[in-house]
């Protein structure tokens, strides 16, 4: 029995268990605002592989999912902030990538079906320029100037947010604007990928894992994808690539020994990782420990670097999954969208310049639609097919959870930096 036959077994016959175990763990750690899930799913096994709390793509959510996510946007904001009626999203520096654009218009909108006010404001904007864009859909947008007034946020045109919601990862640093203001910042500019680690990530992923799969009968193995955190490495200067290549054997030996007892005949690889950052900077293959020690200049200069510039000197060695998932032939990707802690939608991203084994978040990437089962949407909006949703849902809800237990010294709302 596979990982999504189990998981679909459970939900349909312990439903009510699931949602006992989520709301349990919801209660002792309230998730994030938002988060994306990427999840590999090789047929076997099923595990998240990256989880981000800044996500961009709900342009590629379906109708459904898009009313769900406005209905838990809502819940949200009924519960914790009843009173507020004018947020500021602070998105990336994206202006010329139009699917972000169009991601941002889907943003909007989410807000604005509940009657909320809710506009852009720029971390890149100067005095007095606005930025005006377009979205792909033909909806015009404007990023306004930020400014502060003490520990208050606001924009240059007078706009003064009650929630400020941020869209952009802060792969570079933590800007000085967003840090020690009244207003609540979701999620909190501490869990930047300034500051976030992806090892630490994975090891509350791990525990909450092992506890779900203790209750419910299963391989914890299934869920999971096994890692290792590096030390500090120069891939420059070539220096911390002997504790590389021991790492990247010390995951392949694990992987060895699970291949043997389910009877796996695929030689084991794994994805060396930048520790932190997102976009699919940073990532390499491996299949042996060798090839760490001789990586040649081309291949140091891609780990060395990473988004906005940032120097790379901490790596994850995360084991690999390959997809058995594909769209019209291409390897594809499920990733998952959650709002406080509930699946909403999801997609799929498809890369056809790469097979079943490869990084898919690299150029040359699409994104196709997931189907709603839920809503029993499947045959009625252009996506793929049998697209598993509630199952996947299942893995990224814990993934969601083991966000909102990772510990950096902040509080939930930012205090403290």
């Amino acid at each position: 029995m596979t990982i999504l036959d189990t998981l679909k077994s459970l939900d349909e016959s312990r439903s009510e268990d699931i949602e006992r175990w989520f709301a349990q763990k919801r209660a002792e750690a309230a998730p994030f605002f938002y988060t994306s899930v990427d999840l590999r799913h090789s047929g076997l096994r099923l595990a998240p592989v990256d989880t981000n709390l800044y996500p961009a793509g709900f342009n590629n959510l379906s109708p459904a999912a898009r009313a769900r996510a406005s209905r838990f946007i809502k819940r949200f904001l009924e519960e914790h902030y009843p009173q507020a009626k004018r947020i500021l999203i602070v998105p990336e520096n994206h202006t010329r990538n139009l699917n972000y654009l169009e991601n941002l218009a889907t943003l909007l909108s989410l807000f604005e079906t509940l009657g909320i006010e809710v506009q852009l404001g720029s971390l890149a904007a100067e005095a007095g320029q606005p930025i005006e864009l377009e979205a792909p859909s033909g909806r015009k947008l404007a990023e306004y100037p930020i400014k502060r007034d003490g520990d208050h946020l606001m924009l240059e045109n007078g706009f003064a947010p009650e929630i400020i919601i941020v869209n952009n990862d802060m792969t570079a640093g933590a800007p000085t604007i967003l840090q020690g203001l009244r207003q609540p910042v979701l999620p909190p500019v501490g869990m930047g990928w300034w500051q976030r680690r992806k090892s630490v990530h994975f090891a509350a992923y791990k525990t909450l894992a092992h506890e779900f799969a203790a209750q419910f009968s299963i391989d914890p193995w299934l869920m999971c994808a096994e890692f290792h955190r590096c030390g500090l490495v120069d891939f420059k200067e070539r220096t911390g690539l002997d504790c590389l290549a021991n790492g990247v054997e010390a995951v392949l030996a694990k992987m060895r020994q699970k291949y043997a007892q389910y009877g796996i005949a695929e030689a084991p690889y794994v994805y060396v990782k930048a520790e932190s950052g997102t976009y699919g900077m940073g990532v390499m293959t491996a299949r042996s420990a060798d090839e760490m020690l001789d990586l040649n200049k081309k291949d140091r200069n891609k780990m060395q670097i990473i988004k906005e510039g940032t120097r790379n000197s901490e790596v994850i060695i995360q084991e690999g999954i390959p997809t058995i998932d594909a769209v019209s032939g291409k390897p594809a990707e499920p990733v998952v969208y959650i709002i406080d802690g509930i699946p909403v939608g999801g997609m799929y991203r498809v890369n056809g310049g790469r097979d079943a084994y490869g990084n898919l978040n690299a150029a040359g990437m699409e994104f196709t639609g997931m189907c709603d089962e839920v809503e029993d949407e499947c045959g009625k909006w252009k996506s793929v097919q049998n697209c598993h949703f509630r199952s996947f849902g299942i893995v990224a809800a814990i993934a969601a959870l083991a966000a909102a237990r990772e510990d950096y010294g902040v509080g939930k709302e930012g205090e403290g930096i």
